[in-house]
């Protein structure tokens, strides 16, 4: 429960006190291929000067729409972005995620937690309005309680991303 608590305060802390005169804010909502399946986050963004904070909250298409098991995400980017030209921005990011599946089997411990932490890059063509495209890869660790055994396991893997975004800037 802690981690928990202390992984959403993690991400609410660069959108809390006084920001910079020059900050805007955006929204957005994305489409991401990931090996877990296909995922449809909503996301806040804090453009500064020189960082760019996100955070964003979704849910597995595959798992939560198809299979009927909830599969909710939630994250966070910061990124550097830099202006190629007028319209185009590249930005190289790292992000950090978490994402729970239940599975319903067993019924005593059916959560599998999954943390995630990529290094990606992303493609944004447009000035207020933009069209975005990102990519990354990194580790990812995933555990679940194993009744069984009595303990929980955990299993280390890489896993990539790729995502097609919307944002608008206020």
């Amino acid at each position: 429960m802690f981690r928990r608590l202390a992984f959403l305060v993690l991400l609410l802390i660069p959108f809390s006190g006084r920001s910079q005169d020059s900050a805007k804010y955006s929204l957005g909502a994305d489409f991401n291929y990931h090996p877990q399946g296909f995922f449809f986050h909503v996301r806040g963004q804090l453009i500064q000067k020189h960082l760019t904070h996100e955070v964003f909250l979704g849910f597995g298409i595959t798992n939560t729409i198809l299979q009927g098991q909830l599969r909710p995400a939630l994250g966070y980017d910061i990124s550097y972005p830099s202006k190629l030209i007028d319209w185009i921005t590249i930005s190289p990011f790292i992000r950090l995620s978490y994402s729970l599946l239940n599975t319903k089997v067993p019924e005593k411990h059916p959560l599998i937690h999954t943390t995630e932490s990529f290094l990606a890059c992303r493609l944004a063509f447009g000035k207020r309005s933009k069209i975005a495209l990102a990519g990354g890869i990194g580790p990812a660790i995933e555990w679940k309680y194993d009744a069984y055994l009595a303990k929980r396991n955990h299993f280390f893997m890489w896993n990539y991303f790729a995502e097609i975004a919307y944002y608008y800037e206020f």
